[in-house]
């Protein structure tokens, strides 16, 4: 998967290149006295993320209308978002 960096959010402030290199090798996870505070992603990072949880989404309403009994059309939808999740 990715690897994860864990650097205080001073280092946003000090040491800002350094960080924006950690993001190409994956998530930040910037910490506040000790504690995870937020996590920075690359925008390819982020793309992709949103990408897959738009067709988790579209997958969740495909399986309801399944449940409800619309047959066959959702059924193909689903197939072709499960697809496309695997490539």
């Amino acid at each position: 998967m990715y690897a994860t960096q864990i650097r205080p959010v001073t280092d946003l402030r000090n040491h800002y290149p350094e960080v924006e290199s950690d993001l190409e090798r994956g998530p930040v996870v910037l910490t506040k006295n000790g504690y995870g505070a937020s996590v920075l992603v690359s925008i390819a990072l982020y793309d992709k993320l949103m990408a897959k949880q738009a067709i988790y989404e579209a997958i969740a309403k495909s399986e309801a209308e399944i449940d409800a009994g619309k047959g066959l059309e959702a059924k193909a939808a689903l197939s072709k978002m499960r697809n496309t999740l695997h490539v």
